[in-house]
């Protein structure tokens, strides 16, 4: 009798020590989940566990922008930056890409059949805010969502240089850093033709600013 009992308790003890191992991974498991929850919030793009991610040309990924596309015509006037933002999240957290393409989903879906011009990037002006304030992104980042963007839809090349404008009047970027990036070689997949679309407003804001520096040097003389 007392061989089965200490045989109980070691069996006892045993499941108890499984049980006990369980819920310790299963807590681990949360605490990793939450911590990745945070990542997000910070604007960070998941990797799978293979640590493989959606890039420009998958078919999956055009699968993504198609749902995208298809849950923002769905909304309608009911659609909002939260709602979108949360879609989209949820769409980056299971098939894994990185800010840059998520900003090149978000702009496709706002923006379909060729639809990006100067008055839809205002009329739209809180989403991309939200998505490049969320990615921690810079002017080069999001610009190559925009440049894919492009690569897909080149019929609105032919007044690129107006939305870049209607960016830069909505304060996406700043006068330095967009002569800086149109100014070097860049590795999006529209970058060619977008540049050579863009001159036009390139040259402006060349223009404006020698026009600046010129005001400048002006005050400094008559300050003298």
């Amino acid at each position: 009798k007392k061989d089965k009992k200490d045989k109980k308790d070691k069996k006892d003890k045993k499941e108890k020590k499984e049980k006990k191992e369980k819920k310790e991974k299963k807590e681990t498991a949360r605490e990793k989940g939450s911590d990745d929850d945070d990542d997000d919030a910070k604007g960070a793009g998941s990797v799978s566990d293979d640590g493989n991610e959606l890039t420009y040309g998958d078919e999956d990924l055009k699968v993504v922008v198609n749902d995208i596309t298809e849950f923002v015509k769905s909304k309608g006037d009911g659609l909002t930056v939260n709602l979108m933002f949360e879609e989209v999240r949820a769409q980056q957290v299971t098939k894994c890409f990185d800010n840059k393409v998520r900003f090149y989903i978000v702009v496709s879906a706002l923006f379909p059949d060729d639809s990006m011009d100067a008055k839809a990037v205002n009329n739209r002006m809180a989403y991309l805010k939200h998505f490049i304030k969320n990615g921690g992104m810079s002017v080069e980042e999001y610009l190559w969502g925009v440049e894919a963007y492009l690569q897909d839809n080149p019929k609105s090349l032919k007044v690129y240089p107006m939305t870049l404008k209607a960016l830069y009047d909505g304060d996406l970027a700043e006068e330095k850093d967009i002569l800086s990036y149109y100014k070097g070689e860049q590795d999006s997949p529209g970058f060619a033709a977008a540049s050579k679309a863009c001159a036009p407003f390139i040259e402006w804001l060349e223009n404006a600013e020698d026009s600046d520096d010129g005001s400048d040097d002006d005050s400094d003389d008559s300050d003298d």
